[in-house]
């Protein structure tokens, strides 16, 4: 037995814990760039954190205009100002990219940009070698797990790629993560980052990778998401929900970045970029279908999948593992989340290309390992 386990230096989980942020933050910054989703800018919310900033003698500066699908441009915008502004720590509040922006812009205040020269695949390999100034993170959203994860996801707006910048450095700080803040997700935005943490949950425990502390932790999330994900997504003001969901998208997180993922988010990633597919919804939509391709590959893992999902003891590991995939398809389907990818009238000469994009460190984790012909062929068959 052979394995590592990282995770964020420190993580704080309750209810209204923003309201309680300098009771955490006072040693690791004077100056810090704020990076908030647009939809906290002018909210209650940073208001409280705006105070307690004033209250601990921080200065702060603030940046709201991350997209939905942040790009090595956009970072090293943020960096640069955060640079001019002589900021000492970065932090995040807000889904996966605002997550990923403060994280990538923590990494460049100390190693220099441009982001791009970090990236895996498109860079120049360069890696991070200094330690980043502290960097906290502060999800609003459950889903992403980016708050406990060494990488961040970016684009550009000039190239075609979606990629990771990744190191050991990077990991947070500090992860604060209060349920409360998810409470004004509308339903579609809790369908696709609900179930993209549990795509990181089902594929952590399903990849060769997995370890024993990954496993626990996902086994434990499966069995929350799997109780939670649909009440979050019928009421978001069920505060239970919420909680439940909060605590699986972090287990999700801290399983995923030590065991590694699977082919639902290898595809996803590669169908999100060239057809702009959200990359909760792309996850959404194949994990299903690569459950069904690696239960007999994994059948035993696929049972306890199963039992956890559904609360239930069966018969046979081939039954609980059906039920595992059956559960799946119809979450999605009440979350109204495609189940495949034919309204966007893929030609077939695309097949290829997507196919090749979809080869990466995600799908290098499936339990199934497909030539690309047969990635080809699973597209036609399953997919289109």
């Amino acid at each position: 037995m052979d394995f590592s386990f990282l995770t964020a230096h420190k993580i704080v989980f309750k209810q209204n814990a923003i309201l309680e942020l300098k009771d955490h933050i006072d040693s690791l910054g004077t100056n810090f760039m704020i990076v908030v989703d647009p939809f906290f800018a002018d909210s209650p919310t940073m208001e409280h954190v705006k105070k307690q900033m004033d209250e601990m003698g921080k200065k702060c500066t603030v940046y709201s205009k991350v997209a939905s699908e942040p790009t090595v441009e956009q970072v090293d915008e943020v960096a640069g100002i955060a640079i001019e502004n002589g900021c000492d720590a970065v932090m995040s509040i807000g889904g996966g990219s605002n997550i990923d922006v403060g994280k990538a812009v923590a990494a460049l205040i100390t190693n220099g940009t441009p982001a791009i020269d970090y990236m895996e695949y498109v860079g120049k390999g360069k890696k991070v070698t200094k330690e980043p100034v502290p960097f906290i993170a502060v999800p609003t959203t459950s889903g992403t797990g980016s708050e406990v994860t060494k990488n961040a996801v970016l684009g550009s707006s000039v190239q075609t790629f979606k990629r990771s910048m990744r190191s050991d450095m990077m990991i947070a700080n500090l992860s604060i993560i209060d349920p409360v803040l998810s409470a004004g997700c509308p339903k579609k935005v809790t369908a696709n980052s609900g179930i993209d943490a549990m795509t990181h949950l089902i594929e952590a425990y399903t990849t060769w990778r997995a370890t024993p502390i990954s496993d626990g932790l996902a086994l434990k999330g499966i069995e929350l998401a799997g109780k939670y994900l649909q009440r979050a997504y019928d009421d978001g003001s069920d505060m239970e929900a919420r909680e439940g969901m909060a605590a699986a998208s972090l287990m999700g997180g801290m399983a995923f970045a030590n065991s590694g993922l699977g082919a639902a988010h290898g595809i996803g990633m590669a169908v999100g970029i060239a057809y702009h597919v959200p990359h909760g919804e792309a996850c959404g939509i194949l994990l299903p279908h690569v459950m069904k391709l690696n239960a007999p590959a994994v059948t035993e893992r696929m049972a306890r999948v199963g039992e956890a999902l559904t609360g239930k003891r069966y018969a046979s590991d081939e039954e609980a593992a059906q039920a595992a995939v059956d559960f799946v398809f119809a979450l999605t389907k009440h979350m109204e989340i495609k189940p495949d990818f034919r309204h966007l009238n893929i030609p077939d000469e695309a097949i290829p290309g997507l196919a090749k994009a979809s080869f990466g460190t995600s799908m290098s984790s499936n339990p199934v390992q497909l030539s690309q012909e047969e990635w080809e062929d699973y597209f036609r068959k399953n997919l289109m």
